[in-house]
C-alpha cells in the first residue's frame, strides 16, 4: 500500500445544553467520516482527554490529504462555538500497518506526541543508525508489557513543526507506561531532543454508549 496521511486535532468543549448535545456532535462527526470513507480511505477515531491540551482527540487516517482536508473543512462548519481548536499535528504513514485501520475495540486508548531528534543523529552512518534502532524496536517488540500495543510511527519532516509524529492505541495505560518507562534505557534516548506535548485519551463511543 501506498503512504497514508495522519492528521490529529486536539480541542477544547465549549457548552452543550445537556448530553444529548453532546452525543449529537460526536454523531455528526460519525456521519462525515462515513461519508469520505466512500471516497478513500479514511478513518476517524475520537478520544476523551483527561489533561489540560485538550478535551476531544480525533485521529485521522487518510488516502490523501484532500480526505483530511475535506474533513477538516465539514467538522468546522458542524463546531463553531462547540470546539476550539488548542493543536494540531500533520504527517505522513509510510508503511502502513493496514490491519491497524480496522477497528480494535480492547486498544481503548490512545497516547500521541510529537518527536524531534538532535542533528548529530542524522549525521550518523546509516548502519550506525540501523543498529541504534534496531535495538530500540527490539526492546519494545520483546517487553512483557507490550501486550496489545498498536504503534504508528509517521514522518513530518518539512511539513510539519516535528519531524515524527508517534502514536499508539494500548489496551491498558500502566503497561504503556512500564514499556515506556523500560525504553529509557535504549541508546536511540540520547538523540531524542523532543517528545512533548503528549496527549493521552479514551475512545469516545465506550463512554458515551
Amino acid at each position: 500500500m501506498d503512504e497514508l496521511f495522519v492528521s490529529l486535532h486536539c480541542f477544547k468543549f465549549g457548552s452543550f445544553e445537556d448530553s444529548a448535545g453532546k452525543k449529537e456532535l460526536f454523531q455528526k462527526i460519525n456521519r462525515i467520516a462515513e461519508e469520505l470513507s466512500k471516497k478513500g480511505i479514511f478513518v476517524c477515531r475520537q478520544f476523551f482527554s483527561i489533561k489540560y491540551n485538550a478535551d476531544l482527540i480525533l485521529f485521522n487516517i487518510a488516502g490523501s490529504y484532500e480526505l483530511l482536508f475535506s474533513f477538516k473543512e465539514k467538522l468546522t462548519a458542524i463546531s463553531d462555538k462547540i470546539l476550539t481548536e488548542t493543536y494540531s499535528y500533520f504527517s505522513v504513514y509510510e508503511h502502513p500497518n493496514t490491519q491497524y485501520l480496522k477497528e480494535d475495540d480492547e486498544t481503548k486508548y490512545l497516547v500521541a506526541y510529537p518527536v524531534k531528534k538532535d542533528p548529530a543523529w542524522y549525521l550518523l552512518d546509516k548502519s550506525e543508525q540501523e543498529r541504534i534502532t534496531k535495538e530500540h524496536v527490539s526492546m519494545a517488540v520483546n517487553d512483557p508489557n507490550n501486550k496489545k500495543i498498536r504503534s504508528y510511527t509517521t514522518y513530518s519532516f518539512a511539513v510539519d513543526d516535528f519531524e515524527f509524529l508517534v502514536l499508539y492505541e494500548v489496551a491498558s495505560l500502566p503497561e504503556w507506561m512500564r514499556v515506556a518507562r523500560d525504553l529509557r534505557k535504549a541508546e536511540a534516548r540520547k538523540w531524542i531532543t523532543v517528545e512533548s506535548p503528549v496527549f493521552v485519551g479514551e475512545k469516545v463511543g465506550l463512554l458515551i454508549d
